[in-house]
Formats: structure tokens, C-alpha cells, sequence
């Protein structure tokens, strides 16, 4: 067994596919078959199973892709620290749920890292919590946030767990209603659920999954005809704050929004008498992956933010 046979079944597991695998390693797919099967015959176990989607690992081939994960992951950056003759070149790549504070606490860190000499390549992106979870546990991303909350919890992290990721939680933030300041309920210090039925609610990021806890569903003995009710949804945070500040009446429930974003969009946060629903973050990484300097500096700005010890 050697890297470059570990480094063709990670990449294979990333992808999912050997034909996509051998693209990004720049093989012939059949070269790639005959690596993967001359690492299983070695081995003495199957790693993957073929199938006419692509390639799933087994239950064996999942605790071995996660050692061979963490082998590449420190060969990687080993390999990116020196090859240059740089020993101070910093790699970092975060996945995230959508979130304000995230991309702002990003932006810090990227600022803080800027000072330092040496160079520096960090890839920060926004998706789901599926996205999250799959991008940690194939190794394509380094770090990842996941923003759930109090009723999808569950269904996250056991699903993190299968994939043998391990998730430090973040302290949990209420639920409260995002508006304009020009909204008609902005000037009332707290709002009922029975109020925001004349409205349209604007729901946003993974609205797509049935444990995303719709207003209409969490609050249903509020409404008496939630299929009447106007939702708007949208995936890409941008147009959520175009949406708050430009269509008439709208509103979304959230956990927390930056203050400098609520400024710049000339929003507000209000309470709403209604069953309490908390935002649950959690940053996820791999069980056995190697925690590199600018990932530990990263995971300590998150929990430095959210006044927690600096986790180790």
C-alpha cells in the first residue's frame, strides 16, 4: 500500500464515482479500476461497492476510508507547506449552513490571517445542512457548520454521526421574527403569530427537507387555514435580504442575524409569543482528521464568539 493508492480511493469516495475520480486525478478511468481493486486485493477486503450510479463504500470500507482520509488529509498538507519551499503556506476550507454571523466570523479570520506572512488559500462556502454534512465526511471540506435547531436536531447529527463525523455544539439561540423596520408590526415590542397571518413568510436555506420546521407546521394551532398562507422561498442569502427589505409585509423566523447586516438592510429582530424553537449550530469535523493549525484557529474564533473556551 502506498499514498498514491490511498489518495485514488479518497478521491473515489469524494466523487462517488470512478469516472469522476479519474477526471480530477487526470487518469484513464481503467488505470483507476485496476488501482482501486490492486489496493482491495491488497487489503484482502472490498472497499467499494459498484454500482450503475457509482461506487458506495462498504462497512469495512468505511472505517478504512476514514484512516486513508486522514493519511491523505496530513499528506496533503505536508505536501502544500513544503513543496513551495513556503513553510508558512495556510490552507483552510469551511462549509457552512447559510448564516450572516458565519460569513462575518470568516471574514475576521481571513483578516487576522492576512497580518501573518506566507501564503494563504481559503475556500468559505454556503449550502445546505446536507451539503455540510456529505462535503465534512468526503474530505472536500476541512470544517463544517451546521445550523439546525431544536425540532431537526436530531436528524442532522445522527446522520453526521453515521457518516463518523464528531460535532461540538454551539450554545443555542431563540427563535425570534426578522422584518423591515418599515414593517407594520416593526414598532410593537411583541408580536403573536396570530398577527403575521396577513403577511407572507419568507423561508430560507433547507426549506426543501421535510424536517425544516415551517411556521405553518410548528405554530399550526395559530392558523386556521395554512394553505392559505404566502410563502416565499428562496435559497441564496442575498435575495433573502433583498426580499425582507423590498417586498411589503414579509418576514422570516431565524435564530440570529448579524447586527452590521440588520443595519445595512435596515432590519429588526421581535419577539413572538409562540412555542419556543431554538437555533442549535454545531461544527462538524471528522472523527480521525487531522486538525490542523488554521482549522484550530478557526474552530477557536467560532467558540470565542459564541463565549466558549477555545476548544482543544
Amino acid at each position: 500500500m502506498n499514498i498514491q493508492q490511498l489518495i485514488c480511493a479518497v478521491e473515489t469516495y469524494r466523487c462517488g464515482s470512478i469516472s469522476k475520480a479519474a477526471k480530477k486525478l487526470y487518469q484513464a478511468q481503467p488505470n483507476l479500476s485496476s488501482v482501486i481493486k490492486d489496493l482491495e486485493g491488497e487489503m484482502g477486503m472490498q472497499i467499494f461497492h459498484r454500482t450503475k450510479a457509482g461506487v458506495v463504500p462498504t462497512e469495512a470500507g468505511e472505517e478504512f476510508l476514514a484512516y486513508a482520509s486522514d493519511i491523505v488529509a496530513r499528506f496533503e498538507h505536508l505536501q502544500n507547506r513544503y513543496k513551495t519551499g513556503d513553510s508558512s503556506s495556510r490552507i483552510l476550507s469551511v462549509v457552512t449552513a447559510r448564516s450572516s454571523y458565519m460569513s462575518l466570523d470568516a471574514a475576521d479570520y481571513i483578516n487576522g490571517a492576512l497580518k501573518e506572512p506566507g501564503s494563504l488559500r481559503i475556500k468559505f462556502r454556503e449550502s445546505t445542512n446536507f451539503a455540510v454534512v456529505n462535503e465534512v465526511a468526503s474530505g472536500e471540506a476541512d470544517i463544517g457548520v451546521l445550523r439546525a435547531n431544536s425540532y431537526d436536531e436530531g436528524h442532522y447529527l445522527k446522520m453526521a454521526d453515521k457518516k463518523d463525523l464528531r460535532a461540538l455544539p454551539l450554545p443555542p439561540i431563540p427563535y425570534v421574527v426578522l422584518m423591515s423596520q418599515e414593517h407594520p408590526l416593526a414598532g410593537l415590542e411583541s408580536i403573536t403569530p396570530k398577527m403575521l397571518e396577513p403577511y407572507p413568510e419568507v423561508l430560507h436555506g433547507d426549506y426543501e427537507t421535510p424536517m425544516y420546521p415551517f411556521s405553518d407546521t410548528r405554530f399550526h394551532n395559530y392558523f386556521n387555514h395554512p394553505e392559505q398562507k404566502r410563502l416565499i422561498l428562496v435559497t441564496d442569502r442575498g435575495t433573502l435580504m433583498d426580499m425582507l427589505s423590498h417586498v411589503e409585509g414579509c418576514y422570516m423566523w431565524t435564530s440570529s442575524t448579524h447586527p452590521d447586516l440588520m443595519k445595512r438592510f435596515q432590519l429588526v429582530e421581535k419577539r413572538c409569543d409562540a412555542p419556543a424553537v431554538y437555533g442549535v449550530d454545531s461544527i462538524l469535523l471528522k472523527r480521525n482528521r487531522y486538525v490542523t493549525p488554521e482549522m484550530q484557529a478557526f474552530i477557536d474564533l467560532i467558540c470565542r464568539r459564541r463565549g466558549l473556551e477555545p476548544n482543544r
